[in-house]
């Protein structure tokens, strides 16, 4: 867990490479017979733009507001289990076997996983010290940095137990998120943002703090065109959109490839319209 501190009948076009390569999607996407659906249930669908009569109206998929985080409003669709909302981005370094590190060597400053007497971002020992990588580990040197998401086949102190921020696209949300959208740890979302129209399929593997929303992994920065530093990257400015299926993940205890998390995110994506969907935040 990260303190902040700066903090798309038939699919016409998507394109999301494999393992979330560097992906360009197009906004003006057809939606396919259930998509269509939702937006028939809609209410308010003459909506038009500013750039004239010519633009077309925009989809409207019926939503309702579950929680708000910061000011930010956290909707879930009212005709299919979705949870979205649109936030800025912090880098979490967390599950990095470099993540954190003696007088701030590692990705991120030590501070964010804790202090002496009161840790909570990496492995202790029975005194309560930070776990030190040995020589058999990724990170000799380094402290345990922890996810709220495991891989049980590893033990506790082990760095492979956790999801390493630095090569799986993972998100992260409170706790009361979590509860008010039914959302369970493993769950897969595609995160989207609006400015370069770059997106990539992630799971759901850190909790982060009650106040804070909007924080996801190095890779997931990287993949969205973001400067991925966990010091001084991500955005402040709301243009990353985050669309959450709940109940579509492995649950506690395993962590997914990448190709399972791209499959899973893409047929969920598919029921609804694909990147169309964006248009509704």
């Amino acid at each position: 867990m990260k303190i902040v501190y700066l903090k798309w009948n038939v699919l016409s076009t998507i394109i999301l490479l494999s393992a979330c390569q560097k992906t360009e999607l197009l906004q003006n996407l057809s939606m396919n017979n259930n998509a269509s659906k939702l937006a028939a249930n809609a209410k308010n669908t003459s909506a038009t733009t500013a750039v004239g009569n010519s633009s077309p109206t925009p989809t409207v998929y019926p939503k309702t507001t579950i929680a708000t985080v910061a000011t930010i409003p956290v909707y879930k669709l009212s005709n299919y289990n979705c949870v979205l909302y649109k936030a800025g981005f912090a880098v979490d370094a967390d599950g990095s076997p470099n993540a954190y590190g003696p007088n701030n060597s590692g990705l991120d400053y030590t501070a964010n996983a804790g202090s002496t007497g009161n840790w909570w971002g990496v492995v202790t020992d029975n005194s309560g010290n930070p776990i030190i990588q040995t020589a058999t580990d990724p990170s000799p040197g380094m402290y345990v940095s922890t996810t709220s998401l495991v891989n049980s086949s590893y033990v506790t102190t082990n760095p492979l137990r956790y999801v390493n921020s630095e090569t799986v696209p993972y998100f992260v949300i409170p706790t009361a998120v979590r509860n008010t959208g039914s959302i369970t740890i493993g769950d897969i979302a595609f995160v989207y943002n609006k400015n370069n129209k770059k997106g990539c399929y992630a799971i759901y593997a850190d909790s982060g703090p009650a106040g804070s929303l909007g924080e996801g992994s190095i890779y997931l920065a990287t993949q969205l065109g973001l400067n991925a530093s966990p010091k001084n990257g991500g955005t402040s400015t709301k243009i990353i959109e985050y669309i959450i299926f709940p109940g579509t993940g492995f649950g506690q205890g395993t962590i997914p490839t990448l190709t399972k998390i791209n499959n899973i995110g893409a047929a969920n994506m598919k029921k609804l319209g694909g990147v169309e969907l964006t248009k509704t935040l």
